[in-house]
């Protein structure tokens, strides 16, 4: 049986939870679980947060060479926001504007059709607000969004990241809940002690296979906890 396997994570900038920064241990754990596709939030490369010109290549390995990165913050010589990495050829790149204005922090989703040996599937990443306000403005963005891909309906579709959203009867989670499949897959933040289910996966396409689960490590390596998603094809 072919998986297609992707890894949704809010990467903390590259920090662990003792503060120390190696996106090689991001990189070795999508080695060891085979990743074909990794989904990130708050990327960080701005020198002044420890960021280097390398730090893509670092995380995403030889074997992820397709990339979608999604500025949120720029600064100096270096950006801050998402990021989507592949194995495959990435045919289409889109970075979606979800900002409100005024807004705490600019937010944006990538959008990226990926060709693989399996068929084309279309990913969006994104990283909600911290602001319940934000959060929803750019929830009723992402649906105008997800209802253009839905009109779409050529390729499988998943949508995965930070929704920075624990109530479980919100009116964001339910209304993304009526447009696609939620993936359920337990609770990621904090890492070291995970309450909250603030980490995500929706799916279009009720054919699908699909599984996700949180993968847990004695030493984590962000505040959150990652999300791996299997699509057995």
């Amino acid at each position: 049986m072919n998986v297609l396997r992707i890894l949704c994570f809010n990467i903390h900038g590259g920090f662990d939870m003792k503060g120390h920064r190696d996106l090689a241990r991001v990189n070795d754990l999508m080695d060891s679980l085979d990743i074909d596709i990794g989904v990130f939030q708050e990327m960080e490369t701005r020198p002044f947060r420890g960021g280097t010109a390398n730090d893509i290549d670092i995380l995403a390995g030889k074997d992820r060479s397709y990339h979608l990165p999604g500025p949120t913050l720029k600064e100096g010589k270096g950006w801050y926001g998402n990021l989507l990495v592949s194995r495959y050829p990435i045919t289409r790149a889109i970075v979606h504007d979800l900002e409100t204005k005024p807004s705490l922090e600019p937010r944006n989703a990538v959008d990226a059709l990926i060709e693989t040996p399996h068929g084309n599937f279309r990913i969006i990443g994104t990283h909600l607000s911290l602001s319940p306000f934000e959060r929803w403005s750019e929830v009723r963005n992402l649906i105008a969004l997800m209802e253009d891909v839905e009109s779409e309906a050529e390729h499988p579709v998943l949508l995965m990241g930070d929704m920075n959203e624990w109530r479980w009867r919100a009116k964001l989670l339910r209304h993304l809940n009526e447009l696609m499949h939620p993936a359920p897959c337990g609770k990621t933040f904090p890492s070291n002690y995970p309450l909250l289910r603030l980490d995500r996966v929706w799916y279009d396409d009720a054919s699908l296979d699909i599984s996700a689960r949180v993968i847990r490590d004695k030493a984590p390596l962000s505040d959150h906890l990652p999300i791996l998603v299997e699509i057995r094809l």
